[in-house]
């Protein structure tokens, strides 16, 4: 259920969005607990005064941008802020192209306030793009995609635009797989461009989606499943540059034939699994049975596949649901020089000691580091960093909800990241993130 309204405005009016809150070097022990009232065995962070971001000494965070303000369009902000992605302007400026998750026909949620720009029309999920200075200040904020629904996580294309992904599912807060039109596309936003008339990738896909990721050298496009039996998918443009001209998915197979399902048939961490591809042969149906094809020959199972980034060493994607404790996994797909198999290896696998717990949206820092939004119901949500030593840091800390969308600035410095509702907000985080590393 939805917190009431004059909740948020509450906690917005608190806030002060645009005010910077810079914490002082006395450390204090955060002892977040979940519903057993066990205390999180994580490092050391600051409580916050306002209640908004615990962060370590030496840092500081920034509201940008939060539900409910008026943005240069004349429109409001929405609520639900999820995925995003960072990208440069034509004269330095940040740019910030974030999803709004709000589901079709969910309570109260209103109809598209631009009809014709509008996939459809009864729907009011989409993105917002925010141009900020180099010191963080607002320059505008606009409504950039409209008329979809559920619009969870995503990714940049290598041509430097943000593919929007719809998490649709005949399950999902009613039937969200058929309203005014068919929904369960990904859709392209420029960061450069005012909001244009959204157009399906139809190609890639009519499924659960979550996030997906460019492959660096071959272009392949690699995307998660939101779903308890997901499956991984890779889509092969057939124009590298264009995704509207369409292409083929594929689903993923370990090539030992006893493994189908990447939980009940455990694999063992940092171990080398040879896998291979199949295709999908109906990749826009009217049922949501994408998985269902893969499965069918022999595709492996991945309980919720959420956060995905690529990097040059591999492809790292999130199974939030999965793993002995059903706490999450961290997998890393390596492509043969051929792209049409590879390696798949687990490199974490979350246990029950609070450390880390329900990964979801990823991405990479300048170190090689996975920065990683948790999404529990303990009651500290985290930024988490880890190293591929296996390494775990604590960045971030708030008890409002979950993380998403983390992104870095164009130079590294700058790590956005958002709180998803009551009431969603972005905020920018800087400090000494080497000290942090290296200390943790």
């Amino acid at each position: 259920m939805l917190e009431p309204v004059n909740r948020r405005k509450f906690l917005k009016q608190s806030v002060k969005v645009g005010s910077a809150v810079t914490l002082s070097a006395t450390l204090m022990q955060l002892s977040a607990c979940s519903s057993e009232a066990k205390p999180r065995p994580i490092s050391q962070l600051i409580r916050d005064p306002n209640g908004v971001c615990d962060l370590p000494a030496g840092f500081s965070y920034k509201v940008i941008s939060a539900y409910d303000e008026v943005m240069t369009d004349g429109h409001m902000v929405p609520d639900y802020h999820d995925g995003m992605g960072c990208f440069s302007g034509p004269n330095d400026e940040i740019i910030l192209v974030r999803n709004h998750e709000i589901a079709g026909y969910l309570f109260n949620d209103p109809e598209s306030p631009e009809p014709e720009y509008a996939y459809d029309p009864k729907a009011s999920g989409g993105t917002v793009t925010i141009w900020l200075d180099q010191d963080l200040n607002l320059i505008k904020h606009y409504l950039s995609l409209t008329g979809t629904i559920v619009n969870c996580s995503g990714g940049k294309t290598p041509w430097n635009t943000w593919i929007s992904c719809e998490e649709a599912s005949p399950a999902m807060f009613g039937d969200t797989w058929f309203m005014g039109k068919r929904h369960g596309y990904n859709f392209e936003v420029d960061p450069l461009k005012p909001l244009q008339k959204a157009q399906p990738l139809k190609a890639m896909g009519r499924f659960k989606h979550e996030a997906v990721a460019f492959d660096p050298f071959s272009g392949n496009v690699y995307q998660t499943e939101d779903h308890m039996n997901g499956c991984f998918y890779q889509f092969i443009p057939t124009d590298k540059t264009d995704l509207v001209k369409g292409g083929e998915l594929q689903a993923l197979k370990f090539k030992d034939a006893g493994i189908t399902h990447t939980t009940e048939n455990p694999l063992t961490l940092h171990q080398k699994y040879p896998c291979e591809w199949v295709a999908i042969d109906e990749p826009d149906p009217e049922e949501n049975n994408v998985r269902k094809q893969g499965k069918a020959k022999g595709a492996a199972v991945f309980m919720r596949g959420e956060g995905l980034v690529a990097h040059q060493d591999g492809v790292y994607f999130v199974c939030t649901a999965g793993g002995s404790h059903n706490k999450g996994q961290i997998f890393k797909y390596t492509a043969n020089q051929e792209n049409n198999e590879g390696i798949i290896e687990l490199i974490y696998e979350a246990k029950e000691d609070g450390i880390l717990e329900k990964p979801d949206n990823i991405t990479v820092n300048a170190w090689g580091d996975l920065i990683i939004c948790e999404d529990n119901s303990l009651e500290q949500k985290c930024l988490v960093g880890l190293t591929a030593e296996g390494q775990i840091y604590h960045i971030a800390a708030n008890s409002q909800a979950e993380w998403a969308g983390a992104c870095f600035s164009p130079d590294g410095n700058t790590l956005f990241a958002n709180i998803h509702k009551d009431p969603g907000m972005t905020i920018a985080i800087k400090g000494p993130w080497g000290k942090l590393r290296v200390q943790s």
